[in-house]
């Protein structure tokens, strides 16, 4: 539903300051709980472990429980799919008394966001896109051998790497069951947090959202169950890149990437029945940022092109959350909302020691959004970021969700990567800053050469010099396969010209003073056979040096992390500090 033409613009006392973001008056007696909305943005895994960093700060305020909806994109529904389910399945292990307790959903947010990092590790872009046979070997099969699994095949391998490491083959039944609107407000209710799944119709251009709709009523009984559908397919087709990953049907719709519509999530929360009053946004989508000059080729123009575009979709969504801040709800009650992005700096609001320093943000902003594996570094510093931003936003602008003033507001935690005893060291902080840095790098190689030279550089050097000796083995030992893959190339090309074009093609040859087409074919196939061999041996070789390669680096980061906290990475923080931090 589009509703750009039903926002109420702000009135002109409004537009002063800081356009959006101004406190709204309190009334004098709040007498009802506020409805409470989190919008989750796409970004790959960047954006999973930014809100998870949100998440956190919303279980220590008490405030995840209360949020009725979540409106998620892309990572967003990947990390808040897993997190759901999860936080469902295993409170149900705790006593039903202490379901509810803050320290008690701190814990299992722990032991959540641990095995999802886990997860994280085994780089699910690399074994379900460029190491499919090793990985995947039978649907790889199939894709070679029936046309009609070719479509798909990319989605269906992330989508089973979502299914092994997340949901289990869980449906959109396994997600907590959601209150309806008039039982919401019923004192002990039980229900938890609706979750909406957002993609992008092909067909029809609209945003589509998924959700659990209760269907176990006996005036339900008629109804189609779509709660059957895996929350792997689902997902996947939220997280649906497109070009990267092919469209995913659904129920008789082309879907794609939620992003496409509304990469925020923000229309979904405002569309949505339950009419939340207070809208808590976290976007870790790229923001574009202007440039000196461009090149003028075709793919510099588009890609940019495509940039402008996001840029322009993001700015409208922004303008209809600031609308709607003002247009009018259910029983006078007034519209807040906070929003936090990754550009955002809270050196702007004034001494804070809860927060990330200036100089790491342009390296966060820039991360990659990607599917693959994210250093120990990395994702203490995205959880860290968003940690902080969510808190101070809240205090800023919805004061209202925070514990009554009789009770104090749970201190804020420190990760040890943000302690006063590394952060106090400039060489400390410059190797944080530019493993922050390498992370924008999307080839796992490049990243690893960017921030591990020297043991990444001379292992990668081996690779090839491998590759090459067993190419020269290759043409020693069984020198007919060259042969044999340029006959091959020679047959197909061969049969792809008419007959009536050899005449007249062998005669612009002569001309030239080359040779017939035969000749010139089977000689370009010869060479096209050495370099399809070449690459072939490559790829082959390309397997167990990523293993090692991987498990190098990851032990190397684990050196480096250890080396500057004197810790093991973990996810169980610490009390802030109450010294100066020396932020710049």
């Amino acid at each position: 539903m589009i509703i750009t033409n039903q926002v109420a613009q702000p009135p002109e006392s409004a537009k002063t300051g800081e356009p959006g973001f101004d406190r709204p008056e309190k009334p004098e007696q709040e007498t009802k709980p506020p409805r409470i909305g989190l919008a989750l943005s796409g970004g790959g895994f960047r954006a999973a472990i930014f809100h998870l960093g949100v998440i956190r700060r919303l279980e220590e305020l008490g405030i995840m429980p209360r949020v009725r909806v979540i409106s998620a994109v892309s990572g967003g529904s990947i990390v808040s799919a897993y997190y759901l389910c999860e936080m469902e399945r295993r409170l149900r292990l705790e006593e039903p008394d202490q379901r509810h307790e803050v320290q008690v959903r701190v814990r299992v947010f722990e032991e959540i966001a641990r095995d999802f990092f886990q997860a994280l590790d085994n780089n699910l872009r690399t074994r379900a896109l460029i190491l499919t046979p090793f990985f995947h070997p039978w649907l790889f099969i199939k894709t070679l051998a029936l046309k009609p699994f070719r479509a798909g095949a990319r989605s269906e391998l992330i989508q089973a790497e979502y299914d092994t490491w997340f949901y289990n083959k869980n449906t959109l039944d396994q997600l907590p069951s959601a209150a309806l609107k008039e039982e919401q407000n019923s004192p002990g209710s039980d229900f938890g947090t609706r979750l909406l799944i957002n993609t992008t119709s092909l067909l029809t251009g609209e945003r589509v959202a998924f959700s659990r709709v209760p269907i176990s009523q006996v005036n339900e009984m008629s109804r189609v169950n779509k709660n059957v559908l895996p929350l792997s397919r689902v997902v996947g087709a939220s997280s649906g890149v497109p070009g990267l990953f092919p469209p995913t049907m659904i129920s008789g719709d082309v879907l794609v990437d939620g992003g496409v519509a509304d990469n925020q999530g923000i229309e979904s929360l405002i569309d949505d029945p339950l009419d939340c009053n207070v809208l808590l946004v976290s976007d870790a989508s790229g923001q574009m940022e202007p440039v000196h000059s461009i090149k003028q080729g075709l793919v510099k123009v588009l890609t940019r092109i495509n940039s402008i575009f996001q840029f322009q979709v993001r700015n409208k969504l922004l303008d209809i959350l600031v609308g709607w801040k003002y247009l009018p709800s259910r029983d006078n009650e007034p519209h807040s909302f906070a929003f936090i992005h990754l550009h955002l700096n809270l050196k702007d609001r004034g001494r804070s020691l809860d927060r990330v320093p200036s100089e790491f943000i342009p390296g966060i902003a820039r991360m990659r959004t990607d599917l693959d594996q994210f250093s120990f570094i990395e994702r203490e510093t995205l959880m860290y970021h968003g940690y902080t931003l969510i808190d101070s936003q809240i205090k800023r602008y919805c004061p209202e969700l925070l514990p009554d003033p009789a009770s104090s507001t749970p201190a804020m935690l420190t990760p040890p990567l943000f302690r006063d005893q590394v952060l106090n060291s400039g060489q400390n902080r410059e190797r944080i800053r530019s493993d922050l840095e390498a992370g924008s790098q999307n080839s796992y190689g490049v990243r690893c050469l960017k921030k591990h030279p020297r043991q990444a550089g001379p292992f990668l050097a081996g690779a090839v010099f491998t590759a090459l000796f067993c190419l020269f083995l290759v043409l020693r030992v069984q020198p007919a396969i060259i042969d044999w893959v340029g006959n091959g190339i020679s047959t197909i090309l061969m049969g792809i010209i008419p007959d009536m074009l050899l005449v007249p093609l062998n005669k612009a040859l002569e001309a030239w003073g080359l040779l017939d087409v035969q000749t010139t074919i089977s000689g370009l196939s010869g060479m096209a056979a050495l370099v399809a061999v070449f690459f072939f041996v490559c790829y082959v070789i390309t397997f167990p040096a990523y293993i090692i390669l991987r498990r190098m680096i990851t032990a190397r980061d684990h050196k480096i992390y250890k080396d500057l906290t004197g810790m093991e990475p973990s996810v169980q923080w610490s009390p802030a500090q109450e010294t100066d931090h020396n932020l710049n």
